[in-house]
């Protein structure tokens, strides 16, 4: 059964979800994401897995919003619609990635999101200076996330 709720009914309102609990009505809300002026359902998810260089990659050539990351080694993020020159961007943030033990790394969930107001860009390195282009092996490291 539907505990729906109209408001201004008379009027021609409109309906709303609800839960109904004991006689109480509850709102129902559905979560969107996505940065000022944009609602997505859902996110998109990426998946990387290393080639034998820093793997410069631009995610989203517009404004977007990062939601969640999985990784092993080093990633940088760079505010910007095309891939980073690794060593001379800066990057607006670098995540160390354990690597004491097979299989080590992280999983971060950014809520609300970490905002970009460019693009999405990303790079690999086996170094944390913003300068450093040291490439990684191929097939050492694996990146997953969701991005809007």
């Amino acid at each position: 059964m539907a505990d729906n709720y109209v408001t201004n009914a008379g009027t021609g309102g409109n309906t709303f979800a609800a839960d109904d609990i004991a006689s109480v009505f509850y709102a129902r809300v559905k979560r969107s994401f996505g940065r000022d002026g944009v609602a997505a359902d859902v996110g998109t998810g990426f998946r990387l897995i290393s080639a034998a260089s820093t793997n410069a990659t631009s995610l989203k050539a517009s404004a977007g919003t990062l939601y969640q990351l999985y990784a092993v080694r080093y990633i940088k993020f760079y505010n910007k619609a095309s891939a980073p020159t690794v060593g001379t961007d800066t990057p607006v943030a670098t995540f160390p990635i354990p690597a004491s033990a097979t299989g080590a790394g992280f999983q971060i969930n950014f809520d609300p999101g970490f905002d970009f107001s460019t693009g999405i860009a990303y790079a690999t390195t086996t170094g944390v200076a913003d300068s450093d282009t040291a490439a990684v092996a191929a097939n050492e490291i694996i990146v997953v996330g969701v991005y809007v």
